[in-house]
Order: structure tokens, then sequence, then C-alpha cells
């Protein structure tokens, strides 16, 4: 079972055991997607900051000379929240387009109900790895 697999199937297979409408699990793993791809970024800069001499002073420098001396919070928020959203709809014209989805989901479903079950441990275990990353590099 690949990753694409078990992040779109699962998501369906959940979804439809619980007599919802199956092709949520399309929102939703682009969704959790774009978050993976989003702390991959986050783990790139933050490393950049822990161990680059002077790359924090750099980017300060380049950030207020842009925003001003705007909280960190605003500058976070005006960085962030359009190139997230620009990320996921990136991701749902590529990989989460809807022929890939249901490839993905026919795929996962063709699998036994044992292999199935192994489908959110194997999403689940990178996330919590790029989590567990970030917070080190934040907290160290």
């Amino acid at each position: 079972m690949t990753f694409l697999e078990a992040l779109y199937g699962s998501q369906y297979h959940e979804i439809q055991q619980r007599g919802g409408d199956g092709s949520k699990a399309r929102f939703n793993g682009n969704l959790l997607l774009a978050v993976m791809v989003l702390l991959g970024i986050m783990i790139f800069f933050l490393a950049a900051i822990k161990f680059v001499p002077g790359f924090n002073e750099s980017i300060t420098r380049q950030v207020r000379g842009l925003f001003g001396y705007s909280s960190g919070k605003t500058i976070g928020r005006l960085l962030a929240l359009p190139f997230f959203f620009l990320l996921f709809w990136i991701l749902q014209q590529t990989t989460g387009k809807a022929a890939n989805f249901k490839k993905y989901v026919d795929g996962f479903l063709a699998y036994p109900e044992e292999i199935k079950k192994q489908g959110n441990k194997k999403i689940l275990f990178p996330f919590f790895i790029l989590l567990g990353i970030v917070i080190l590099l934040v907290l160290a």
C-alpha cells in the first residue's frame, strides 16, 4: 500500500463506514497532505534558523522591511494563510484530482481488511514524526 492510497483510501473507508459521503475524503486527504507539506517546509526553515549562522537575522531584516513593525502573529497570518491555501489548491489540482483520488481509493479498497486497518498508522506515523521534529526544533 502506498502512502497516498493509505491517505485517501483510509479517509474514504472511515467516512463510508460511518454512512457519510465518501467524496469528502478527498478534501480531508488533501488537507492533511497540505499540512504535512507545510510541516516539512517549517522544519526546513526552523533547521536553517537553528543551524545556519546569520539566517535568522537575515530573514528578520527582510520581513521587517516588507511588513514594518507589525506583530509576529500578524506577519505569520499574512504569510502562512495565503501560502497554505495556495499549497492546498496546488495539491488539489495535482495529486488530489478526482481521477487520482478514485485510483487511490480503488487501490486501497482492493487490499484485504487486515491491511486496510494499517492505513491510519501509515499516515499518522509520518505526521507525528514531522510534528515532533517541529516541536523539538522550536523548544531546543
